[in-house]
C-alpha cells in the first residue's frame, strides 16, 4: 500500500495513507523506509503525515532524520510530530543536536520548532539556554553544549535513585 504513495494522483495517496493510518501501529515499520529512502518527495510526505497520525514512538529515530529532508514540508511535519512526543523525542534528536546540530541548519530550524514551546520542571533553565543556542544569529558551537547538558541530566534524574542506609 505504501507504493501507492509514489502516485501522481493525490486521491489514490490520500486513500493509501487514511488506510495505513486505520492500520495503526502495525503499518509504522512499512512506513518508516518511505519516510527515509524514498527519493520521491511527495511519497515521503504521505508516509509522515500518517506516522503523525498514528503517533508512534518507534518512528522517532526516522523523524528526526526527516528534520534535514529537503523539502520543507517533510520537515516541518516531522518536527509537528516530535513536537507531539514531547521529552519521549528528547534523547535522540538531542544526541542528533550534539553529533552535527552546529553543521545542520535545517536539524537546528527542526530542533528549535520542536523545543520552542516545551516547558519540563528541572530542565526549563537549558531548555531556554537550548533555545536561545538554536535561535537565528546564535553560535551553532553553543549548540551541542546546550544539547549536552540536557542528556546529561535526563541520565541523572532517571538513573537508579540512591537508598539511605541506617548507619
Amino acid at each position: 500500500m505504501v507504493n501507492l504513495f509514489e502516485s501522481e494522483d493525490e486521491k489514490v495517496r490520500t486513500r493509501a495513507r487514511k488506510s495505513l493510518v486505520t492500520i495503526g501501529k502495525q503499518a509504522v515499520p512499512y512506513l518508516l523506509p518511505v519516510l527515509e529512502n524514498s527519493k520521491i518527495y511527495k511519497a515521503r510526505w504521505e508516509a509522515a503525515k500518517a506516522l503523525s497520525e498514528i503517533n508512534d514512538l518507534k518512528s522517532i529515530p526516522v523523524l528526526v532524520k526527516a528534520l534535514e529532508d529537503p523539502e520543507s514540508d517533510v520537515a516541518w511535519l516531522a518536527a509537528k510530530t516530535l513536537e507531539k512526543f514531547r521529552k519521549a523525542a528528547w534523547p535522540v534528536l538531542l544526541r542528533a543536536l550534539v553529533e552535527h546540530g552546529s553543521e545542520s541548519v535545517s536539524l537546528q530550524h527542526g530542533a528549535h520548532h520542536v523545543f520552542r514551546k516545551q516547558k519540563m520542571e528541572g530542565y526549563n533553565d537549558l531548555l531556554d539556554i537550548l533555545r536561545t543556542s538554536l535561535e537565528k544569529g546564535a553560535v551553532p558551537e553553543s549548540i551541542s553544549p546546550a544539547a549536552y547538558n540536557i542528556l546529561e541530566r535526563m541520565k541523572k534524574t532517571s538513573g537508579p535513585k540512591e537508598t539511605s542506609k541506617p548507619a
